[in-house]
């Protein structure tokens, strides 16, 4: 009925997202038409993305959560209500993961855990871990620290009983999702600054930094201050069915050494995608996508990010080699995995678990 269909989106923010998918989609198409390509997206393809979405609407299940023995339920009102994304939504967002590499969901991180992620913001730059970073040169401020999860209990909680879980789970079309790590990014450039302060991150891929192998790994990126289009990172669609390439240094851009991976060539050409972002919207990309930032424009503000990489069916332990032989799992947080074994495991617990049908 109309009165449950008003509730649902109400109640619902997967269907909220794909309310606002439509406007801003049309928008696009509309766009295309006048203009041909816009965005990396051409009229037609806007018009499969849109068509499952026009189509439907399912209601949302609820789904459970695992957690490792010892870490306590996330606080009241935070992991209560997390839910499952509906059918239609999730086929869309997933057909376009596989194509692209990356998607953009729009608005289904909850003002409650936006909150609790802004606290656990302050905590992780008053308390930075072994291997904290600052990456820009004065007078920018580009600050990134890994694994928090292990260390910063909010951070944990967030990553464990938060609902990126489920979102890797259905954009990847996997079964169960293990909890891989996470990164946090903290860029900041005041007004004084912004005109000789220049957003930039090499291309790369995430995957040849860490140890496992397959294609269902991802990262969850969650802003937590709104992005604009010219301060994006951007994508190369396609770009995770690539083939690997050798990691490189944030703030040099130069390969790892002893990797035996092959340097990462030119990029010029390809097709890419970026996306303007807002607090409780995230982007989901695979662990092989090629991203970066090295034409961003000069930017002004705070832009805040935490990114969460969670592993599904097909990944297994691997090892690498040179300078990326501990980044993940580090030394600080080893495993007892073995070259081929399942990800699941203490250190890499299970998150989610697709519902039984």
């Amino acid at each position: 009925s109309s009165l449950q269909l008003k509730r649902h989106l109400s109640d619902c923010p997967w269907a909220r997202s794909a309310m606002l998918g439509r406007r801003e989609l049309a928008r696009l198409g509309a766009c295309a038409a006048t203009h041909g390509a816009t965005g990396g997206h051409t009229r037609g393809r806007v018009a499969a993305l849109t068509a499952p979405l026009c189509r439907r609407w399912a209601a949302c299940s609820g789904a459970g959560l695992r957690r490792s023995a010892g870490f306590p339920r996330a606080p009241p009102g935070l992991s209560e209500h997390v839910r499952q994304p509906s059918a239609a939504i999730a086929a869309a967002s997933r057909e376009q993961y596989a194509a692209d590499g990356a998607v953009v969901l729009r608005g289904v991180i909850s003002e409650a855990w936006l909150k609790h992620l802004r606290g656990a913001a302050e905590e992780a730059l008053a308390r930075p871990g072994p291997q904290a970073e600052q990456l820009a040169k004065p007078p920018g401020f580009y600050f990134s620290d890994l694994e928090l999860a292990e260390r910063l209990e909010p951070f944990r909680r967030f990553a464990l009983d938060g609902p990126c879980g489920a979102i890797a789970g259905e954009v990847m079309g996997s079964s169960e999702v293990c909890f891989l790590y996470d990164q946090y990014f903290h860029q900041r450039y005041e007004a004084g600054d912004a005109t000789n302060a220049v957003v930039k991150t090499p291309w790369h891929q995430d995957q040849p930094y860490w140890s496992v192998d397959g294609t269902d790994v991802c990262s969850v990126w969650v802003p937590l201050d709104p992005v604009p289009l010219e301060s994006a990172v951007s994508f190369l669609a396609g770009s995770n069915r690539w083939g690997m390439f050798s990691p490189r240094h944030f703030a040099t851009g130069k390969s790892y050494e002893g990797t035996g991976m092959p340097a990462v060539p030119s990029l010029d050409g390809h097709e890419r995608l970026a996306w303007s972002t807002e607090p409780g919207d995230v982007i989901v990309f695979a662990g092989m996508t090629f991203h970066g930032q090295e034409d961003a424009r000069r930017v002004q503000g705070q832009f805040r990010r935490l990114s969460v990489r969670y592993t599904g069916d097909d990944a297994r332990f691997c090892r690498r080699s040179g300078e990326a032989a501990d980044v993940i799992p580090s030394k600080y947080h080893p495993c007892d995995l073995q070259p081929g074994d399942p990800m699941r495991c203490a250190r890499f617990p299970q998150v989610w678990q697709r519902p039984a049908a």
